[in-house]
Parts: C-alpha cells; sequence; structure tokens
C-alpha cells in the first residue's frame, strides 16, 4: 500500500484556490477576533500575499523564497501538526517513544509543506479561470464544554470550473490561539484518512516500514520539485552568457 496524498492536496485545496487571483471575494461577516471562524478568515487573509505569476511566468528567485516562508508560516503557526500526527497515529501513538514522536511529527510536517510547496505553483499554472471564487463564511460550533475545541464550516465555489466543496475545520485552542488540526472537505475527513492508511501499513507490516514510505515520499517531492524548477536555472544561465 502506497501513501496517498489526495488528502494533503485536500488540506491545501482552499489555499489552492484562494491564491489565484486577487478578483475573488468572502462572503462574510465581522467575526470577533479572537473566535475560531475569526481565525479561519484570518488564515484567508494571510492568502493575499501569495505571489503568483501568469501561466508560463517563472517566479524570480526572491518571489519564490517569499512564498516559500509565507507556506511555512501558515503551517507552523497555523497547523497543529502535532495534534494531527497523534490522532492519525491512534493507538500506535502512545507506543512511540518521546524521540520517536517527535521525528514523526517533523516527517508529516516536512511532507505537507512540500507538497505545498509544489501542488500550489501547479495549481496556479493550470487554473483556467484565474480562479475568481467566493468564500462563505458559515460560522462555528464549539466540540466541548470548555469551548476549547471548535467545529468552522466554510464553502468555497469557483463557478467558472463549476467547483463548489464544502470546507470545514476542527481546531484546537493552543496558548489563547486557535490551530486547525482536521480539514473535512465534502465529508472526506484528512486525519480519517490517515488513520486509516497508517494503520493499514503499521498493522500489514510496521511502524518502521511507513516511517521508510513516508520518507520515500518526500525524497520525491524535493526532487520533483527540484527538477521542475531547473529549466529556470538553465534559461539564467544561459542569458548571462
Amino acid at each position: 500500500m502506497r501513501i496517498k496524498l489526495n488528502h494533503i492536496v485536500a488540506l491545501f485545496v482552499v489555499i489552492a484556490l484562494l491564491i489565484l487571483s486577487t478578483e475573488g471575494f468572502c462572503v462574510k461577516r465581522s467575526y470577533p477576533a479572537g473566535t475560531p471562524t475569526r481565525s479561519i478568515q484570518d488564515l484567508d487573509d494571510m492568502l493575499d500575499d501569495f505571489i503568483v505569476k501568469p501561466k508560463g511566468e517563472k517566479l524570480t528567485p526572491e518571489e519564490d523564497a517569499k512564498n516559500r516562508e509565507l507556506k511555512q508560516k501558515i503551517i507552523h503557526g497555523t497547523f497543529d501538526i502535532r495534534e494531527l500526527a497523534e490522532l492519525s497515529l491512534a493507538k500506535h501513538w502512545a507506543k512511540r517513544t518521546d524521540k520517536e514522536q517527535g521525528e514523526f511529527v517533523d516527517l508529516l510536517t516536512n511532507l505537507l509543506e512540500e507538497k505545498a510547496l509544489f501542488s500550489k505553483e501547479q495549481s496556479a499554472a493550470k487554473s483556467k479561470s484565474g480562479g475568481k471564487y467566493t468564500v462563505t463564511y458559515r460560522g462555528h460550533k464549539f466540540m466541548n464544554k470548555s469551548q476549547t475545541r471548535a467545529y468552522v464550516r466554510t464553502r468555497v465555489t469557483v463557478p467558472s470550473e463549476n467547483i463548489t466543496i464544502t470546507l470545514n475545520y476542527k481546531l484546537k485552542k493552543m496558548d489563547g490561539e486557535w490551530k486547525i488540526y482536521d480539514i473535512i472537505v465534502d465529508q472526506a475527513s484528512l486525519v480519517a484518512n490517515y488513520k486509516y492508511q497508517f494503520n493499514t501499513i503499521i498493522t500489514k507490516n510496521s511502524y518502521n516500514d511507513l516511517v521508510q514510505r513516508m520518507t520515500g515520499k518526500l525524497d520525491e517531492l524535493k526532487l520533483k520539485r527540484g527538477a521542475d524548477t531547473q529549466p529556470q536555472k538553465a534559461t539564467k544561465a544561459k542569458n548571462k552568457k
């Protein structure tokens, strides 16, 4: 069984849709600061700084570096990858040493980050419509009495590409800030998908096999991204001559 990354794409589908153009708009009222829904609105606002060039044009090294920094900021500052990792490994999490847990969180973070870095440019290049979109924020509900876990509902529509998805988030309050630990795209949960995949691999083979597969996928993505940027470097070298 191979590690499937469809739900990694799902994790960032909102980013892929929203960064394609500045011509989209959000249907929203002003949610108070510190609320779960406001944290999702703040995430969407961060995406306005993402740089996308028209199809066929390459980013400059400076623009590419800025995009990488923004994506890293989103992943490390907006998502609770440790919670995602623990829920995804489920019963297998407690069997890992502290060192193994930390290494797994780092590996999953790098995978998500690399997939995001690679897929965003791909999505922009493949967009046929310019990315006009509508985001409707549908509010939130708390999942526990202490109000430290919440469920935020949104809907994203791209009329010109006939795309409408429900994009919902599960968040956890940490040190006064809301962090995303699960995304549900049209009722498909990222955590549930990972939980099934990880358990299947560990049960049939071993935890080490899972780590090896994830490491292999990470190396594959890095190699693919490197190959994709090589022509740009070659062109620059040619122009200097």
